[in-house]
């Protein structure tokens, strides 16, 4: 009777670790949430899952500003190339299924494509890795130009008839674009589905993610969040980013909210979407990149021997990510409808706070303390404060994020006083010096 008394209290010494632990973690990171959004510019949807079960759900700022309306959980945001994780897991399906090869050219399935150098040359395998030398667009002003003729995924395909590999790179990491888009017709060919359809079908229906699909940019999408952008020229102010999203691209025409990127990720873990042969396939590293390596469609990363695995999503009024912290057990989604440093801003404090060492964590708190103080941005650099500063350690990470939010501001001065910081703390970073020579230079 003693030894299960025992028992039952170590269970329930156990599992209250647990919670506290857990509470202390979810608790940390809505504090902070709270404190960013006394900004009335940020804007960010946030979905949190601890071992398959929602344990942080929050809404901060306007979907839309001509109109004040506020984001909520249900608010869609447009996903970027957080998208390229769907294309990924339909490719790898057809895959598993014995319908296509990895290691064969695409021409193999797209007899018709309109470049024969990709059509005989480039494989499945290297456009899931972007190591095929296809470039990141189509040409160096597409990016920027109004996508309003490409409301079909077949809209694209004429731009591949001049479309050029650069062979250097060919086996190596290589972003692009363009090869995901590729992959598109692949699954549409293969499938005897639209690239929308299958979507719907072998993904979304099944894991009932309502709040996702792929769209066209003249498609009136209800609680879709507005996406706004920093403009090229210094003179003008933000806009809307409505004319240059990728609608119906495989590469990030994507809109979901951060809930349904969650039961995405809890699909794809619990093998619901790949058997678990295949899904480890996709997560080992096949390509080394700047951050870790790629595997299939998906980024594998560490911080201190602890995996991060997952996919950011960037373009003009977008910004999000849907992350894996495999040794705590968390999935993070953020998505924000903004160039802001809002969303950077939180994925930098969670990944300190789930994977950084003491001494990051203490560096990271140093320089929070630091940078918030009311005097911090009359700060002279002399000496003494210097020798002060020295005796703590900081993160540089942290006071550039804080610098470029003025910088995007065109505050520029306040923007001067963080990068020049970062360059005294931290003389041996070129990412200090650059920072710094970028924004004297306004």
């Amino acid at each position: 009777m003693k030894a299960i008394t025992a028992i039952i209290i170590l269970l329930t010494f156990n599992a209250t670790s647990i919670y506290c632990q857990l509470d202390s973690t979810i608790l940390s990171i809505e504090h902070y949430l709270n404190d960013l959004s006394k900004d009335e510019k940020f804007s960010v949807g946030i979905c949190i899952s601890k071992d398959g079960k929602i344990v942080l759900e929050k809404a901060y700022g306007l979907a839309n500003r001509e109109h004040q309306v506020p984001i909520d959980k249900n608010t869609k945001f447009n996903t970027a190339s957080i998208g390229k994780l769907f294309t990924a897991v339909a490719t790898l399906q057809l895959y598993e299924q014995g319908r296509i090869r990895l290691d064969q050219p695409i021409g193999k399935y797209l007899p018709d494509f309109p470049n024969q150098y990709v059509r005989d040359s480039v494989t499945v395998h290297q456009l899931l890795t972007h190591s095929s030398g296809l470039p990141l667009w189509f040409h160096k002003d597409f990016d920027q130009s109004p996508k309003f003729e490409f409301l079909e995924l077949d809209d694209y395909l004429p731009l591949y008839k001049t479309i050029e590999i650069n062979r250097a790179v060919i086996g190596k990491n290589s972003y692009s674009n363009v090869g995901y888009i590729a992959l598109g017709y692949l699954i549409e060919a293969v499938s005897n589905l639209s690239y929308k359809a299958y979507l719907q079908k072998y993904i979304f229906d099944p894991l009932k993610m309502e709040d996702t699909n792929i769209w066209k940019l003249t498609e009136i999408i209800p609680k879709l969040a507005t996406g706004y952008v920093r403009p090229s020229n210094e003179q003008d102010w933000w806009k809307t980013n409505y004319h240059l999203n990728l609608g119906s691209s495989p590469a990030g025409g994507t809109y979901s909210t951060s809930n349904d990127l969650i039961k995405f990720y809890n699909g794809l873990l619990d093998n619901k979407l790949l058997k678990q042969e295949t899904k480890t396939l996709m997560f080992s590293p096949k390509i080394k990149s700047y951050y870790g390596h790629y595997g299939y469609g998906i980024g594998i990363s560490k911080n201190n021997d602890k995996e991060i695995i997952g996919h950011l999503g960037g373009y003009y009024g977008v910004r999000g990510e849907l992350m894996w912290y495999k040794d705590a057990g968390y999935i993070i989604s953020i998505l924000a409808n903004s160039d802001q440093t809002d969303y950077t801003d939180i994925s930098h404090f969670i990944k300190i706070r789930l994977t950084g060492t003491d001494e990051q964590k203490r560096a990271y708190k140093n320089t929070l303390d630091f940078i918030s103080n009311q005097t911090f941005e009359a700060i002279v650099f002399d000496k003494k404060t210097m020798e002060k500063l020295k005796e703590k350690t900081y993160d540089e990470s942290l006071i550039q994020i804080k610098g470029y939010y003025y910088f995007n501001n065109k505050e520029y001065e306040k923007a001067k006083t963080f990068f020049t910081l970062n360059s005294i703390l931290f003389p041996d970073s070129d990412g200090a010096k650059r920072d710094l020579d970028r924004v004297s230079k306004k």
